[in-house]
């Protein structure tokens, strides 16, 4: 018998295509099956990712499982957070209704406190490069987790830091920012 009982497409994106994936009933987690590509940039970013998520554990960041890196399949095993992005929700007008305020500020308040864990509590800190929407996952509480970590950087602290544009174009800061 196979050990997965369920698995469903739950969203396409850029750089691969996420499943949800029920290993027993109490135990469901999301897999992100990259794009095969020979592009190294795509590799980069997953390397990045995995690199990111494997050293910081913080209440507000999705939490890395596992992950498979072959030549022309690479995966990576999140936790599954129930609601889904913060993007979804807001795009329909049904679920939007049910973001009333309080809700909206405790969303605010947890990507304010994981970012704040990544600039000033880690080891070597962290920059994000690509929050959006998209990026904000909710888990049934509607509590917020930062996710899609792959054009993240760990930052030198002897030494200055710059980075080159990274992200999506409608979030990205107007100038060339030293770091």
């Amino acid at each position: 018998m196979h050990p997965c009982k369920a698995i469903q497409c739950i969203r396409t994106g850029g750089y691969g295509i996420i499943y949800k994936a029920e290993l027993q009933p109490t135990n469901v987690v999301a897999v992100k099956k990259l794009h095969s590509s020979s592009d190294n940039v795509d590799h980069n970013g997953f390397l990045d990712e995995v690199h990111a998520l494997t050293n910081i554990s913080h209440r507000n960041i999705v939490k890395l499982y596992g992950y498979c890196s072959h030549a022309s399949h690479s995966f990576l095993i999140y936790e599954y957070l129930e609601k889904g992005s913060l993007a979804s929700i807001l795009r329909s007008d049904v679920l939007a209704k049910d973001l009333d305020w309080l809700k909206r500020i405790n969303i605010v308040r947890a990507i304010a406190n994981g970012l704040a864990y990544m600039h000033h509590d880690c080891s070597p800190p962290m920059i994000h490069r690509d929050i959006s929407i998209a990026s904000i996952l909710l888990n049934s509480d509607y509590e917020a987790h930062i996710s899609d970590f792959g054009t993240s950087k760990l930052l030198k602290l002897d030494s200055s830091n710059s980075t080159t544009i990274a992200g999506n174009y409608g979030y990205i800061v107007p100038c060339n920012v030293t770091l």
